[in-house]
Parts: structure tokens; C-alpha cells; sequence
């Protein structure tokens, strides 16, 4: 699984505002470390000036702004470390295009090279023919070396799943049971084997009514090697014990 990190050095660029704003990051990761999380705020924030596209100032600030119990906050803060996402991916993308329409035309180049070579007219056993034969073998060459980069340009890289599962968490924080619901099964959707938004799943399921659907995430975060609390644990099979009310 790539981590945030992984994958927005992945789609980085690398201008000088990029630059300053990771190393800003870092920064704002260590006074977040400190929980000094006001001061982490603002490093972000300085981030974010520098290149709205840096994920993981917005995220960083979304973590912070969480910290600090300003859940409506933190909500814009993780959206807008999707978007920065997506912004990056789709830039990321346009260059892999560029890079395949350029491998393309190089491709092409040398098969016009090797057609006008092979309809050279040289004396058979000259040094002329033995240059052109080299000529059409290296071309040849440069060909099979490119045709093995093709596909390229692929899918961009999946969107993170601890950017659902933060966003999640702000959102049920913030009591949007749906939101919160939404955000949880993406991440799951995402990686299948996390146990940490089955676990979250579960209590949002449980908070709403469906202890069963519950009970079914609870055992798959315990699968996965998620300890899940005996509180949760016990106040479901409590809801599964009482029996249905009569209509």
C-alpha cells in the first residue's frame, strides 16, 4: 500500500515552491510530533501558500486543526488535501501523455531512419554497406528499448485511503453519521485489508441502528489484526440480544 507520503512524492514537481513547501511539511511534522499544534497549523498554512497541490499540507493541517477539536475545520482542511490529490494526479498524468506521445515520435523517427538506410544503394562488402548495416542495427535497437516502455500511461496512483479515513473521522467528529459512513467504506473500498475503518465503520453502524452489519466489521477488523475494543464488542452483542420489537 503507498503511503501518503509514497504517493505524493510520487506526483511531486520539483520548482522551488515545491521545494520550500515540503520542507515546511517536515517542519510542521515535527512541531506536530511536539503537540505543538498551533504552531504546526501555521508552518502548513505556509505550505499551502507555496503550493496549494502539496497533499500533505493540507492533510497536515486537517491532523492539526483535529487535534485542536476544530472538526468543521479539519473537514475543509482533508477536502482540500483530496482535491490537491487529484490536482497533482491529473498533472502527473498530462506529462505521462507527453512523455508517450514523445516516445511515439521517436519511434517513428527511427523506422524512417531504417527505411532510408535500407534503400541506400551501397557496394555489397564496402565500408559503406558495413555502416549502414551498424546504422540500422542500432536502430533497431533504440526501437526494442522503447517498445518496452510502452504502457506508461497508465491509471493514476489510488487516492489514500488515511485520506478517507481522516476525513471520515472529521466528519463523525463533527456528527455527519452519513459523511462519516460514506468516507469509511471508501477507504475500505481502497484497502480492503485496513482494520482501522472496518473498526470505524462499526461504530458508526452500531450508532445507527444495524448492530448486525456491525458485528459483520467488527469481526472483519479482528481478522485483519485490528484490536477492536471489548466495550464495542459487548454493547453489540448487547443490540443483538434484545429481541425485535413486535409490530
Amino acid at each position: 500500500m503507498l503511503t501518503l507520503l509514497a504517493v505524493t512524492l510520487l506526483l511531486a514537481t520539483k520548482n522551488p515552491e515545491a521545494v520550500q513547501a515540503e520542507r515546511l511539511v517536515k517542519e510542521g511534522d515535527k512541531l506536530q510530533q511536539s503537540e505543538r499544534f498551533e504552531e504546526a497549523l501555521a508552518v502548513y498554512r505556509q505550505a499551502i501558500q507555496l503550493d496549494p497541490t502539496m497533499m500533505l499540507a493540507h492533510y497536515g493541517a486537517g491532523q492539526s486543526q483535529m487535534a485542536l477539536k476544530r472538526y468543521p475545520e479539519a473537514i475543509t482542511s482533508f477536502k482540500d488535501a483530496r482535491s490537491a490529490f487529484e490536482a497533482r494526479a491529473a498533472q502527473s498524468q498530462d506529462q505521462r501523455f507527453e512523455n508517450e506521445r514523445a516516445r511515439e515520435e521517436r519511434i517513428q523517427a527511427l523506422r524512417d531512419r531504417i527505411r532510408q538506410n535500407q534503400e541506400m544503394v551501397v557496394v555489397a562488402g564496402s565500408p559503406a554497406e558495413r555502416q549502414r548495416d551498424l546504422v540500422i542495427q542500432d536502430s533497431e535497437t533504440q526501437i526494442q528499448q522503447l517498445q518496452r516502455t510502452e504502457g506508461g500511461v497508465g491509471g493514476t496512483p489510488p487516492l489514500p485511503p488515511g485520506l478517507s479515513l481522516a476525513l471520515g473521522s472529521a466528519y463523525f467528529r463533527s456528527g455527519k453519521m452519513e459523511d462519516a459512513e460514506r468516507e469509511y467504506r471508501a477507504a475500505i473500498a481502497l484497502q480492503p485489508k485496513l482494520g482501522e475503518p472496518r473498526n470505524n465503520l462499526a461504530v458508526v453502524l452500531f450508532l445507527t441502528g444495524r448492530a448486525a452489519e456491525a458485528q459483520e466489521q467488527v469481526k472483519a477488523a479482528e481478522k485483519n489484526g485490528f484490536k477492536v475494543a471489548s466495550g464495542l464488542k459487548k454493547d453489540i452483542e448487547t443490540a443483538l440480544a434484545v429481541p425485535p420489537a413486535k409490530p
